[in-house]
């Protein structure tokens, strides 16, 4: 299997685009598949110099409702006219962060585009083949992240506090090896990790994604969540491919415990499993 970042915050190669967000081409023994569009069409633009043809991707997945994971997925939509694409129905419904000073910013999808009939809108988990599921129905009983708590979405006309069940998680089979791909794991990276595992029946090996702890909250009860999800990551038997919404801080954080059992990966950054 083969991981080529095409977006991510950060630059891996100076002559790619980069933004907040996050797109993977991953290649498999039978799939082309691409997880999340990021922002914008950088990511398209940045597989053109990648060497990569999007027009050849099979299938692909949104993990959540956020633009900064589903913004260039009209562009993805205009350049493919055969792949599937995986949506969780509430990705749909509009999301919001809140302010410092109390504005509501809007960081929906393009609504119209749940009416596109390359658009799979799913509720719940979901089997694409034998060695590639997707993942949404998650215990969350440990460690959400804290930044979930300046995020929210309107459901029958109320704005309410973002329940994340529009999040999804991709889980492919390949060999002896088991790789999972996380966009922002607001459902907390340790509670997909384990319901993975529960209903994958193995362990993970890999990890690809954002842990969501970039800015902790300021009034989450505790300060030292990111050393703890640290020391609870190196109890798995997994290579951690973070990016994103863990950011370089907290990222240098995590790898105080985890040593070479974590990674950064950028923009134009290439991973063989």
């Amino acid at each position: 299997m083969k991981v080529t970042v095409l977006l991510e915050n950060d630059l891996e190669r100076e002559d790619l685009m980069n933004a907040h967000g996050i797109s993977f081409y991953i290649e498999t023994e039978e799939k082309k598949i691409l997880f999340d569009f990021g922002p914008d069409d950088s990511f398209r633009k940045n597989s053109e110099k990648l060497g990569i043809d999007l027009k050849e991707v099979d299938l692909a997945v949104l993990s959540h409702g956020h633009k900064d994971h589903g913004g260039g997925l009209s562009e993805f939509l205009h350049y493919n006219k055969k792949a599937k694409v995986y949506i969780q129905e509430e990705a749909f419904l509009p999301h919001y962060s809140k302010r410092e000073n109390g504005e509501m910013n809007p960081l929906g999808l393009e609504e119209h585009l749940i009416r596109h009939p390359q658009v799979v809108l799913l509720q719940g988990d979901h089997v694409i083949s034998e060695k590639l599921q997707l993942l949404s129905v998650v215990d969350r009983k440990d460690m959400l992240p804290p930044g979930n708590e300046t995020l929210y979405m309107e459901k029958a006309g109320k704005i309410l506090t973002d329940d994340f069940h529009h999040e999804q998680h991709l889980v492919v089979k390949e060999g002896e090896k088991t790789i999972l791909f996380s966009g922002c794991g607001h459902q907390g990276i340790l509670n997909i990790l384990r319901t993975s595992e529960e209903k994958m029946h193995c362990n993970i090996d890999a990890v690809f994604g954002g842990f969501h702890i970039k800015k902790p909250s300021k009034v989450h009860p505790d300060p030292f969540y990111v050393e703890h999800l640290a020391r609870k990551l190196s109890e798995k038997e997994a290579k951690y491919y973070t990016c994103h919404c863990t950011g370089r801080k907290m990222y240098g954080k995590l790898q105080e415990t985890l040593k070479t059992d974590i990674d950064y990966v950028r923009t134009g950054r290439v991973v063989e499993l």
